[in-house]
């Protein structure tokens, strides 16, 4: 059984994103999931994810992904049982190597939660920069091989199944022409 889960909190992202994610899993990641779980309560930032883990608890695979990526071919291979996220190949590691705009797992990790919770003030301002560093210094976990690569780095398509836009989603919507095949189409 998969689950995949998506974040849309805040004003950032509308509906037509999540529309986006899932129809390109069935579309071009060919990949047949059981069920969405989609987290909507929260305050727009990106330590909304971290609800996912307190939420997404059964003895069944979950698979997370932004709301700002393409997927563009099979994903099948991106479910894992043991934690797992992205190493961030195509950047130097600045304060951390690690991205979580895709994640997998099997069962219950409210762990991941519950240590960042049990002392929030703290956490957040010690890793302001996002929940990337906090799981590099704090949890344990494995990294996929290169599965993705990152749009703001390298604009030109490249032959991994998915690509982040990681916050450039303006430019996912309307400005990249090869970006166009693999969208959602707009209603008119």
């Amino acid at each position: 059984m998969v689950t995949i889960v998506l974040v849309c909190t805040g004003d950032k992202y509308n509906e037509w994103y999540v529309d986006n994610v899932l129809y390109m899993i069935c579309e071009h990641g060919r990949l047949e999931y059981d069920k969405v779980h989609i987290i909507r309560d929260g305050e727009g930032s990106v330590y909304d994810k971290l609800q996912m883990f307190k939420e997404c608890t059964k003895d069944q695979n979950y698979l997370y992904f932004d709301l700002d990526i393409i997927i563009k071919g099979p994903i099948t291979r991106l479910i894992k049982d043991d934690f797992t996220l992205l190493h961030a190949w195509w950047r130097k590691p600045a304060h951390t190597p690690l991205n979580s705009s895709i994640m997998s797992w099997k069962g219950d990790c409210s762990h991941i939660y519950d240590e960042f919770y049990w002392n929030e003030d703290y956490n957040r301002v010690r890793y302001y920069r996002g929940i990337d560093e906090f799981i590099y210094k704090e949890i344990d976990y494995k990294m996929y091989e290169r599965i993705c690569w990152s749009f703001p780095f390298h604009t030109e398509e490249m032959f991994y199944p998915v690509c982040l836009f990681n916050h450039g989603f303006s430019n996912m919507i309307h400005k990249v022409p090869w970006v166009q095949k693999y969208k959602l189409q707009e209603k008119i």
